[in-house]
């Protein structure tokens, strides 16, 4: 059975998702635009301005497909179904027979059409008002369906192959545009006879700002203008063959700018006055542009890729390119390697990730607290001379094979170096720049100490890079830095070890083998480097009988051993593939993975082999450890995860992903747990550890590990899920109606097994706040008080010069008039007093309406609605509803029973605790004086008061023990001192 949790992780976000393959939606709400993107299962809203998240939905039920906006509301597709979402609440909903391809909100309407029909709603009613149905042929299929400016209920349908004009409200035809079509059919010249007829469909189109002007483009690169008024192209446009096919198009509403996205990721900007192009941006996206779209009102445009990237543009004149206003760049792909990378105090903060795509090599760093901090760094140093010497022949590095870098020299000089491969060359990146930096490091001016290289074919040694001397050079194959920043230390292909000054670049000495050394040097093969508190270089090596660890002190460099790790011949004769290893150092231990799924815990210092796991047959992929390295975790090549214990080497837990985590690292508080997998385009997958604030030292796994796999999307369905939602529920029921009996106090044994807990399941044994800010509760119970306060000095003064009018009487005497007002006044104020007293009087309040209904007592719904409306009340207002009950106010000794049969059903809910607490404090200052006078009137609800009283001292009894433990607790590992 697939779950959301394990013994011990449970999932929390997710980090480094920008947008994905969906096109964007730039939407005006008041002043402000804001762009809707969507991310897999999920949609984001940034702000135009900053480029920042402002809103992440909820999850979906599929992977989004299709977006459209209005106002507030934002309605996606997922396959054939159309929801509408205002923030958390779902307010439309709409099918159809097939796939979506797209939408377009039209005033109160929303315009839906699959391949081959279209359908209008109603966005109040979610209801359809009419249904489209186009003649087309088995190969042709709606692309879009746009409204043009002051066409009354018209639409322009665009097909892939013609463009026809259609009345929503008749639903009919109401002008089929020829012009487009003998354009399509007469650009089909030799040359495009020979290729895919595919090439010649329509592929997008947008309507401009003038009224009657459409923009359509094609597969093959062009680009037309089209007159719908007089059926007439305007204009034709034709990107460049390595540009490919058209992939978007937007029209500027204050220039007579068009500007359209190629496949290959550029961006070209035309003048249509002069019908030529402005500017052309070279390799603005990595991949296929999925969108651009200029913003209505500003010479500004944004645009989108499959790249994971948003960016934002601007037009300063016509004579200069746009250049970059804002960006928002992930990885291209899945990230195969991350590492805290601890420059600022605040530790924990970034992640520098690498990853590859299409050949193609990116460095970046990944914020886990603000997406907007999330960074690639930038190659631009290559697209120029890199300097004298070194020119290469591409604009991007070949694929990472690892990194290293020094934080600690973050703001002194470059201080992240990688290696590539088929390269010779260690690049040198700025992380203070998050750049890469015009400084190589090479081989190619030192001439070689060690005597006994191999003499390999010049062929298998030629760098990429293209050098002045053009010498046969090693390729790089390990690389680490030092921890204070000074030395990189660098293994080649041929076997040479050699250090480097990080600063300077400069060469300054190589790390040399004894000549009676028990290593085959003509077959060794350098694996990995690590430095070792900056004092001790530690590198893995192989031959074709065992794996060597050989050890040198890097300053001054001296070597100093060299140590079988394990027979080679062991791990061969049960690997089938490809032989894969990883090494890992923490502290003063090694972590060695291999092929056939063993792990082994090498000590150093003491050089020995201190733990060994086996994790099944198959190939490791990564290994970290607890920052107290309490645990181990591992993750293989058939998508399991294992955590051990090391000290015990128990299993603690055993995750079953869909897809393998080629990444994982804890952070320094050992809280969270962060993986990429194998099927994830640049995106971190944040796991918490549920036990690390627990105060219990017993974990579960320990005694009892698990004996199969739990079964864990990536990245998962839903945050904090019970793992049986139908039993939890069961037990919920029961164990509410277990309170209503004997009102037992909260004990441990009560909370999950599995430490989850979903807030959309309401539990009776969990309190549950309202909130409403502290202050309104202050006022509620202290508005008496407040009015004290707040009440004038002395009473208003009459003004000095008022003005003097004199009574007049046209009909009857003064004293006459006076006596009638008298014998009138004696007459209602007896009227009123009799009202009062009978209890049936109309003037009633509207709590005193609620009492009044006769209803069962276990009719949760009636008190809902009682709370409903004390909340809708000001403090003045509660106080006044609350002072208006019972005999005093002209009510009967039944409303104040009502109200405490009220307060005993919301404590046992558990629901608004703290404004329940409030009301009924209000209350009991209020009635409590009535209730003791006549106790022979509530002699049906003492058992009740006396229940009440018990349930609430239990509640808070139980809140104040939890609360205490805590405050225990966070002293104690915050290490201060307790009271």
């Amino acid at each position: 059975m697939e779950v959301n949790s394990s013994n011990l992780l449970v999932p929390l976000h997710s980090i480094g998702f920008v947008t994905d393959e969906v096109p964007f939606v730039l939407e005006k709400l008041g002043d402000e635009y804001f762009i809707v993107v969507a991310t897999g299962h999920y949609y984001q809203v940034y702000d135009l301005d900053q480029l920042r998240i402002k809103y992440i939905s909820q999850r979906t039920g599929n992977r989004i497909e299709n977006l459209a906006a209005k106002h507030e509301t934002v309605f996606v597709s997922m396959g054939n179904i159309i929801e509408g979402y205002n923030r958390h609440e779902k307010t439309f909903e709409v099918e159809h027979k097939s796939k979506v391809k797209g939408m377009l909100v039209l005033g109160e309407l929303l315009i839906s059409w699959d391949k081959g029909t279209i359908i209008v709603s109603e966005l109040a009613s979610s209801s359809r008002r009419c249904e489209i149905l186009l003649d087309m042929d088995v190969s042709e299929e709606i692309v879009t369906v746009l409204h043009p400016v002051t066409y009354l209920n018209k639409v322009l349908v665009v097909t892939s192959k013609k463009c026809e004009l259609w009345n929503i409200n008749t639903r009919k035809l109401i002008h089929r545009f020829s012009s487009i079509q003998d354009v399509l059919n007469n650009s089909k010249n030799i040359k495009t006879k020979l290729e895919d007829s595919d090439q010649q469909k329509i592929i997008t189109a947008v309507t401009s700002s003038h009224p009657d002007v459409v923009g359509i483009a094609t597969k093959n690169g062009m680009i037309y203008t089209l007159d719908i008024a007089n059926d007439l192209v305007l204009l034709s446009l034709e990107h460049m063959p390595e540009q490919k096919g058209v992939t978007s198009i937007s029209f500027c509403s204050e220039k007579a700018i068009l500007i359209s996205g190629c496949e290959n990721g550029d961006i070209v900007l035309w003048d249509l006055e002069n019908a030529r192009v402005l500017s052309i941006l070279n390799s603005v996206h990595e991949s296929e542009v999925v969108k651009v779209q200029f913003v209505p009102g500003v010479s500004m445009f944004v645009t989108s890729g499959r790249d994971n990237a948003l960016l934002e543009f601007v037009i300063d004149n016509q004579n200069s390119p746009p250049r970059e206003l804002r960006s928002r760049r992930g990885h291209l792909s899945s990230i195969i390697k991350a590492k805290f990378y601890d420059a600022l105090p605040e530790k924990s903060r970034d992640l520098l990730c690498i990853s590859n795509f299409k050949n193609c090599g990116y460095l970046g760093k990944t914020s886990t607290i603000q997406q907007h901090q999330n960074r690639i760094f930038s190659q631009n140093s290559l697209k120029k001379k890199f300097n004298e010497k070194y020119q290469f022949p591409f604009n991007r590095l070949p694929t990472v094979i690892d990194m290293s870098f020094a934080e600690s020299r973050h703001f002194d000089w470059p201080n992240i170096v990688t290696i590539h491969q088929g390269m010779h060359e260690v690049f040198v990146w700025s992380g203070h720049n998050f750049a890469l930096t015009p400084k190589l490091i090479t081989l190619e001016n030192i001439q070689r100490f060690d005597k006994q290289s191999k003499n390999n074919s010049p062929s298998n040694f030629v760098s990429h890079g293209l050098t002045a001397k053009k010498k046969s050079l090693p390729l790089a194959k390990a690389v680490s830095v030092s921890g204070c920043g000074n030395y990189v230390i660098v293994g080649y292909s041929d076997g040479s070890i050699h250090r480097f000054n990080l600063q300077s670049c400069t060469h300054s000495g190589q790390l040399t083998f004894p000549e009676n050394s028990e290593i085959n040097q003509p077959t060794m093969e350098i694996l990995s480097i690590h430095i070792s508190h900056s004092t001790m270089a530690l590198c893995i090596l192989r031959d074709l009988d065992n794996y060597y660890l050989s050890a040198w002190s890097i300053k001054p460099i001296k070597y100093l051993n060299t140590k079988i790790i394990l027979s080679r011949v062991s791990i061969l004769s049960n690997v089938e593939g490809q032989e894969a290893f990883v090494s890992k150092l923490f502290g003063y231990l090694l972590a060695f993975g291999f092929s056939d799924g063993r792990v082994i815990l090498y000590d150093f210092q003491s050089q020995v082999i201190s733990r060994e796991f086996q994790c099944g047959n198959h190939t490791i992929l990564d290994i970290t450890m607890s920052s107290d390295n309490r645990w181990i975790v591992i993750s293989t090549k058939n998508s399991e995860l294992f955590i051990f214990d090391i000290i015990s080497s128990n299993l603690l837990d055993w995750i079953k992903f869909k897809s393998p985590a080629i990444c994982c690292v804890f952070d320094h508080s050992d809280a969270f747990l962060i993986t990429s997998h194998d099927q994830s385009k640049g995106l971190l997958s944040v796991w918490a550890n549920k036990h690390v604030l627990s105060v219990s030292v017993e974990i579960e796994g320990l005694s009892n590990p698990p004996s199969e796999p739990y079964y864990i999307d990536d990245p998962p369905n839903r945050v904090l899920y019970f793992e049986d939602s139908d039993q939890t529920l069961k037990n919920n029921k029961e164990s509410t109606k277990a309170s209503d009996s004997d009102h037992s106090n909260l004990s441990d044994s009560d909370l999950p097994e599995n430490g989850d807990s979903d807030p959309s399941l309401t539990d009776g044994k969990l309190m549950s706040f309202s909130g409403i800010p502290f202050s309104t509760l202050q006022a509620i119970l202290f508005i008496d008080e407040i009015k004290e306060r707040n009440k004038p000095i002395e009473p208003p003064k009459k003004p000095e010069s008022a003005p003097f009018f004199l009574p007049n009487t046209t009909e009857f005497s003064s004293a006459v008039h006076k006596l009638s007002k008298e014998i009138n006044q004696d007459e209602s104020i007896s009227k009123d007093l009799s009202e009062s007293r009978d209890p049936s009087s109309p003037l009633k309040t509207e709590l005193q309406e609620l009492l009044a209904k006769k209803v069962s007592l276990n009719d949760s719904d009636f008190f809902l609605k009682i709370t409903k409306l004390l909340k809708s009340k000001s403090p003045s207002g509660v106080n006044l509803l609350l002072r208006q009950l019972g005999p005093l106010s002209g009510g009967s000794f039944e409303e104040i029973a009502q109200m405490i049969h009220y307060f005993n059903i919301s404590i046992l809910n558990r629901t608004d605790s703290e404004l329940i607490q409030t009301y009924l404090n209000i209350f009991l200052t209020i009635h409590s004086t009535t209730i003791l006078e006549n106790e022979s009137e509530f002699k049906d609800i003492q058992d009740i008061v006396l229940k009440l009283n018990k349930l609430v001292k239990n509640d808070w009894d139980s809140l104040q023990n939890r609360l205490q433990n805590i405050s225990c607790f966070l002293k104690l590992v915050t290490n201060i001192q307790m009271d």
